[in-house]
């Protein structure tokens, strides 16, 4: 293969891209070579060609091999942003590490949102954060800040960071403000903004230009309307008129226009699918118990408990039969997954299990257990904010917890780190060597071997543990905690830092809480706040206490439930429609995620010498 065009040593960096040229169109015939041309100024900006999206990335490699040295990197950008809309990153970057070299700074203006995006399709999300981190946004030209939030929006929303993708859209919509455009962000915009809590609400307003201001306030505004049965659309006006430079109410989001229409779920005669008979008769028992206590206060609510072991056809003859205006149930799976497939079950239903479906078929399907995944959620996200790296997870050999350890492992790595180290062990003589590999404690001792054998006489030393560990995430039962938590204590070496340990709600007991727990200072966990007594719930547990004492602590956290699945109902419609708004339950925080299935958020709590202490998140 021979190169067809003339390389002065000016244009040597774009030797290899002539040739690439030149593999895949082959010599073509070739005007005389012009001149070289003088160097561009480095302060000056040169002219782009005019867009033309029609344009291959080949046509526009053509073009540079054709051109001056001067314009040949106009024209490699233009094969380079092609390139990105042929689903060809890697040709991108070949061009981008080309021009890297280059010392225009009209053109290093230009290269990071390049780069980002094609790393963004490559999905190494990893480099791709770290472009993001490393990128100074006001130093690029202004087309590249455009697609460069873009992007980084789209790398967050990929990760599971609502608040990052939407900060990244809300200096999209600052700098695009005076442009036409479809719409179409602004609804994704939205939906980012109507995921997030007051608090990351509150970091979107630092240094916050003046429509993220208005944004932000356009968001709280409808949170709180919604949680009051205020007057929504008086609210949108208002709004308009505060803040006359953001778009008309008509051009918002069409899902904010849905909320002004929205009716809450009010029914009055509500049916309970639970398995009455068989195995699972006293688990139905403690949910039905704890629907009653929510009912309490509901005299006109008109509550049918019905077997859910009958088929889905009798079901439904009975549901028509009693007028039925909602189900809540049935329990097992099996049951959730017949129903849900039926497309003539006709009741807007709070399942209490999940579905074997990836999404919901049905609108108004709404999806209620206590996951335990629920829990590896909350400390995968926990720890991002955090800014730990390095977290180790040790579980026990069992089903439910291996389910937990594997589950908080993906979502971590959904955040763009690398897998975290899983421990398991089981029984408690495997413990000591576990967290003695864990902790690199066979490494020391080896070291301090190795200097006794060089130095006469005895060498006082004790193995030091590994310092890079930033968190250990323990699932475990109470039994299990009680053992590992003093081994844990007594092999980090006394000069390292302090190693925050972490656990479930598979770790805590109420009733080995009666018992001394002092081994057990420190160590930090979540749990639903029925099981952790919290002051909203404290009269209704001192009741519930007299009536069942001594009840399974399984059964309790069922009872609560129970408790939940009733009042969730008027909430389900709302919340649909704006993720944001949450239910403090006795299970949990909860909120509805895209697949209408109730996550929740579990209180935090820490043993201390004496006893187990509610505190903020940590």
């Amino acid at each position: 293969m021979v190169l067809c065009i003339v390389i002065s040593s000016k244009q040597k960096p774009y030797l290899a891209l002539g040739l690439m040229v030149a593999i895949v169109t082959g010599c073509a015939q070739q005007p005389a070579p012009k001149s070289p041309a003088p160097i561009v100024d480095s302060s000056s900006t040169v002219e782009l060609p005019p867009d033309d999206s029609e344009h291959s990335s080949q046509y526009w490699l053509q073009q540079a091999a054709r051109e001056s040295v001067s314009r040949q990197p106009a024209l490699l950008l233009k094969a380079a942003s092609a390139a990105l809309k042929e689903a060809d990153p890697t040709l991108t970057l070949s061009i981008t590490r080309e021009l890297a070299v280059q010392p225009e700074p009209w053109l290093q203006r230009q290269l990071s949102a390049l780069e980002l995006q094609a790393w963004l399709q490559l999905e190494q999300y990893q480099t791709a954060l770290s472009i993001v981190e490393q990128t100074n946004l006001g130093q690029l030209d202004e087309d590249a800040r455009i697609a460069f939030s873009l992007a980084a929006a789209r790398l967050f929303k990929q990760l599971n960071q609502p608040g990052k993708a939407a900060f990244w859209l809300l200096q999209w919509d600052e700098l695009t403000a005076l442009q036409q455009h479809s719409g179409d962000e602004w609804q994704r915009l939205w939906r980012l903004l109507s995921q997030l809590d007051p608090v990351q609400l509150n970091q979107l307003r630092v240094d916050a230009g003046p429509r993220t201001l208005a944004w932000l306030q356009l968001t709280r505004s409808v949170q709180q309307q919604l949680e009051q049965s205020g007057d929504l659309t008086r609210t949108l006006h208002q709004w308009q008129r505060n803040y006359a430079y953001m778009p008309d109410v008509s051009e918002l989001p069409t899902a904010i226009g849905q909320l002004t229409e929205l009716v809450p779920y009010q029914p009055k005669r509500i049916a309970v699918l639970l398995p009455i008979h068989g195995q699972l008769r006293q688990h139905a028992q403690s949910i039905q118990n704890g629907i009653l206590a929510a009912a309490s206060n509901q005299p006109e609510l008109e509550l049918f408990f019905l077997d859910s072991m009958q088929g889905t056809e009798l079901l439904s003859q009975e549901l028509q039969a009693l007028n039925i205006d909602f189900v809540i149930g049935p329990l097992q799976r099996s049951q959730v997954d017949s129903i849900q497939q039926d497309a003539n079950w006709l009741w807007p239903t709070l399942f209490l299990n999940q579905s074997s479906q990836q999404q919901s078929l049905n609108d108004e399907h709404y999806f209620f257990s206590l996951s335990l995944e629920d829990e590896g959620s909350q400390l995968a996200e926990f720890f991002q904010r955090r800014n730990f790296n390095r977290p180790v997870v040790i579980y026990a050999q069992n089903p439910g917890s291996e389910r937990l350890a594997r589950h908080f492992s993906r979502q971590w790595q959904q955040y763009g780190h690398s897998s975290p180290e899983l421990y398991s062990f089981q029984s408690r003589d495997e413990l000591e060597p576990v967290i003695a590999r864990l902790l690199d404690l066979e490494q020391s001792r080896q070291r301090v071997r190795q200097i006794s054998q060089l130095i006469p006489g005895t060498v006082e030393s004790e193995p030091h543990s590994r310092l890079d560990i930033d968190a250990i995430y323990l699932i475990a039962d109470p039994t299990q905690t009680r053992l590992i938590k003093p081994f844990l204590d007594v092999s980090v070496s006394p000069t390292a830092p302090s190693l925050p340990i972490y656990a479930s709600s598979r770790s805590h007991s109420i009733q080995a809480d009666r018992s001394d727990h002092r081994d057990l200072a420190g160590l930090t966990l979540t749990d639903m706040p029925w099981m952790l007594s919290d002051q909203q719930s404290q009269a209704l547990r001192a009741e519930f206490d007299q009536l069942f004492p001594e009840q399974d602590e399984n059964l309790q956290r069922l009872f609560a439930m129970g408790y939940d699945a009733l009042l969730l109902i008027p909430q389900l419609q709302q919340q649909r429609a704006f993720p944001a708004l949450r239910y403090r339950g006795l299970t949990g925080t909860l909120g509805l995620t895209e697949t209408q299935t109730i996550r929740r958020e579990l209180n935090w709590a820490r043993y201390s010498q004496r006893e187990l202490q509610l505190i903020q998140e940590p």
